[in-house]
């Protein structure tokens, strides 16, 4: 069944965000409501229409309440909730947040789609490519769940979805790469100070995604009606030390200070893995599904994010990311 939405704005395909708040969230809706869509963000602020039109409205992801009746004849409901893995260190309260933060709405939104009169027909449910663990394999969305932490926590993001009565989609997102959130900004600063370089060994692959390929995928899962996991990452993969280069390379700062692994674990712990350690995931489905990414190689798209090409009297000028 394609969810392409109607022109007219009175019939349009509603889709419903829970976590629709933070960076991949604001940019999903916008892109939704771009493409037509009636977009509604559970939020646990007040209840209001945001500048791209689609309405905010209250919620309490701990329990089932009256904001369930929004759920009720949804074209789709995309379930973006959970804390920020790069926040606080990994101190065995943090992970508790961090795995509650994701399994506790997930149920709750679980449980309201269930007791529709009139069910959403699809949960699009978010998740990490963490959830195939580390290593240097290329993995697809057939690999089985990892052992270490992340993988602990897109499989409480996942394992809740036995219980739903309705089609899903898991969307397992690499590393988003965006102007205004997700890693890339924390990525450029020691560059700006001619202090950027690999990350401990360098060889840890990184699966990154450009932001519009991440709205781009999801309106390709819901104009599809995909199910099941699917990789929301670039085609193309690359190891730390070639993401350091590229880096450098469009921002024409040197990518040689090495940052060695015993001091991000001195530093941070546990949580030194998000850095130290990657995954070589592949968008096998996305591929065969016939997703087109607009930013398929990195270079490409550290460009697009950090340079803003303007044409004065035939010369070209770009400004640096700052």
């Amino acid at each position: 069944m394609s969810l392409t939405p109607q022109t007219d704005t009175a019939n349009a395909a509603r889709v419903v965000i829970a976590g629709g708040s933070g960076f991949l969230g604001r940019h999903i809706a916008t892109a939704l409501r771009a493409a037509s869509f009636d977009v509604t963000v559970l939020t646990r602020g007040p209840q209001t229409t945001a500048d791209d039109g689609s309405r905010r409205v209250n919620w309490n992801p701990l329990s089932v309440g009256a904001w369930a009746s929004h759920l009720e004849g949804a074209a789709a409901v995309i379930n973006l909730c959970g804390e920020s893995i790069a926040g606080p260190r990994w101190t065995q309260r943090r992970k508790a947040v961090l795995l509650e933060s994701r399994e506790v709405p997930t149920r709750t939104l679980i449980d309201s789609i269930n007791r529709c009169q009139r069910p959403p027909a699809t949960l699009l449910q978010a998740s990490g490519v963490g959830y195939v663990g580390t290593g240097d394999a290329e993995l697809d969305e057939t690999a089985s769940v990892g052992r270490d932490f992340l993988a602990e926590l897109a499989w409480a993001w996942e394992r809740p979805l036995t219980e739903l009565t309705i089609p899903s989609a898991t969307l397992r997102f690499g590393v988003v790469l965006g102007r205004d959130g997700g890693a890339l900004p924390p990525m450029v600063r020691p560059f700006r100070w001619f202090a950027g370089g690999p990350i401990a060994s360098g060889e840890q692959w990184l699966s990154w995604i450009h932001i519009d390929d991440v709205t781009g995928a999801v309106q390709h899962v819901l104009d599809h009606a995909m199910t099941g996991p699917i990789h929301v990452t670039s085609p193309t993969p690359v190891r730390n030390q070639e993401f350091a280069q590229a880096l450098g390379k469009v921002l024409r700062r040197p990518s040689c200070a090495r940052l060695p692994r015993a001091a991000l674990e001195l530093l941070l712990g546990e949580q030194a893995t998000l850095i130290c350690d990657g995954q070589r995931a592949l968008p096998r489905r996305l591929l065969t599904a016939g997703y087109r990414f607009r930013h398929p190689t990195l270079e490409h798209a550290l460009r697009d994010l950090l340079l803003t090409i303007e044409s004065t009297n035939g010369n070209e000028r770009d400004n640096r990311f700052q």
